[in-house]
């Protein structure tokens, strides 16, 4: 009798170990738009909100935090602005040879914004969200004598139009339209040496609201889900572009402001086997005359963390040569939550703002560092002849 509740045990415990398998088998979407790869492949655009703890949702200010909210976004002077994000590359494992994942694209974001009358504010912005290059992905043939190198890709190409109406003194509308271009090149398939490149676009809709006092400001921001479809030769997929939720809070006493942000996104719509993903952010800033101290801390949770099953190339002409045979046909993917820190510092001048900031992971599967620097100027300051001149 105890031989066989001990053999049932055993097989009771196998069936529950079958099925919390950590194997994805099956991809919904492009491997390196998936939610987990964000831990590296997201860029934290606005410099300001990047050194208080990416916090913004609820804090009033200039057009280059709009991407949090457009609700943010006071009718001031016209400006015109740009950024630049250095991200350092990090090892990718579980590959043959020794790989990393890159972030070469420098220009975060470039735009300008300018007042449609006292109440209306508006901006035109292009920025790039995310940014991720396989460097490299290879494949051995003939016995060892050559590489087949491969590069896969995704970047995504954002531009952005953003308008904010004041209705009452204390109350702020906004919308933005996101007009997205996805683009995927050398696609990772197992048994062929095609190079897939493809190109989608997706409008993204993102309203939002800002309820503000001297002291006390308040902020709710959606991106709304988008459906999207890709046909990459060996593989369909029906995907969708998930919510997106931001709410933020700050507080402002003297020359202090503190602020604070939660984000949800539902990344359980792309795959069942994904946990919706939430983000808790804390910051600060200290304002001394010109120049402005930030810092702050953020949480990310996991999405999801196992092994990935590469898809196959399964036509009647599969190349089924033995150089694949070496190829390990599953990738893993880690841990993706992350804790971050983050630094800032901004400077005031006649003509317009200089600001610098960095933020780091700690403790995390993914070391991600990042540095933005941007330089925002007032266009009437082009009229000046004493243009950029400091005395």
């Amino acid at each position: 009798m105890k031989l066989r509740l001990f053999i049932f045990c055993l097989v009771f415990a196998s069936a529950l170990g079958a099925q919390s398998a950590d194997t994805l088998f099956v991809l919904q979407s492009p491997q390196y738009m998936l939610p987990m790869y964000e831990a590296f492949s997201l860029n934290y655009l606005g410099v300001e909100a990047a050194g208080r703890g990416y916090t913004g949702t609820g804090v009033l200010g200039s057009a280059q935090g709009a991407l949090l909210n457009p609700a943010i976004m006071m009718a001031d002077s016209a400006r015109v602005f740009t950024e630049v994000n250095i991200k350092p590359p990090i090892d990718a494992y579980g590959l043959r040879f020794q790989s990393r994942y890159s972030s070469p694209m420098p220009f975060g974001q470039v735009g300008f914004s300018f007042p449609l009358g006292q109440k209306l504010a508006t901006a035109i912005i292009y920025s790039n969200p995310k940014s991720l290059v396989l460097d490299d992905f290879s494949i051995v043939i003939n016995q060892g004598g050559d590489l087949v190198t491969r590069y896969p890709k995704y970047y995504l190409y954002q531009f952005s139009a953003m308008a904010n109406y004041q209705v009452l003194d204390q109350l702020n509308l906004g919308l933005s339209l996101h007009n997205q271009i996805h683009y995927l090149d050398d696609v990772m398939f197992f048994k062929t040496f095609d190079r897939i490149r493809e190109y989608k676009y997706a409008l993204r809709v993102q309203p939002g609201i800002l309820y503000h006092t001297n002291a006390l400001a308040a902020g709710v921001s959606l991106t709304l889900p988008t459906n999207m479809d890709w046909n990459l030769n060996y593989a369909q997929y029906d995907t969708v572009l998930p919510l997106e939720a931001s709410a933020g809070l700050s507080y402002t006493k003297d020359r202090y402001r503190f602020s604070s942000d939660f984000r949800y996104s539902q990344d359980s719509a792309i795959d069942d086997n994904f946990k919706d993903r939430y983000s808790v952010h804390l910051g600060g800033e200290r304002r001394d005359g010109n120049t402005i101290l930030r810092a702050g801390y953020f949480y990310k949770s996991n999405v999801w963390d196992g092994r990935i099953l590469l898809p196959v190339n399964t036509s009647a002409q599969a190349d089924s040569s033995i150089w694949w045979d070496d190829v390990a046909l599953t990738l893993p993917v880690e841990d993706n939550s992350q804790h971050f820190v983050s630094v800032g510092f901004g400077y005031f001048f006649r003509d317009g703002s200089l600001n610098l900031s960095g933020l780091s992971s700690v403790a995390s599967e993914f070391q991600t560092i990042q540095i933005n620097l941007s330089l925002s100027l007032y266009l009437s300051s082009f009229r000046r002849k004493d243009f950029l001149k400091f005395e």
